[in-house]
């Protein structure tokens, strides 16, 4: 079977999107790799692909909120430059 085969069938049998019943399992409930790929019913690969896919390990979740808040800050202090120059 093909990833999106198994997307397909996942899916079909939750009831809910993939990207939904993924956040639910690693972030909500916190699961390792072994653990989030026997509670869905899929290959450990298959599970390690779309964790990463999704951007829900650990690392990558740090990362992307650490760009978020810069951006903010950056946003913020561009704001607040544009307000004291009128």
């Amino acid at each position: 079977m093909k990833y999106r085969h198994f997307k397909n069938a996942i899916e079909s049998e939750y009831k809910k999107s993939l990207k939904d019943l993924m956040y639910e399992v690693c972030v909500v409930k916190n699961l390792n790799a072994v653990e989030g790929s026997k509670k869905i019913g899929i290959a450990k690969e298959v599970f390690v692909y779309w964790r990463h896919f999704y951007r829900l390990e650990a690392r990558q979740r740090l990362f992307d909120q650490t760009i978020n808040e810069l951006n903010k800050s950056f946003f913020n202090a561009t704001n607040e430059k544009k307000i004291s120059e009128c």
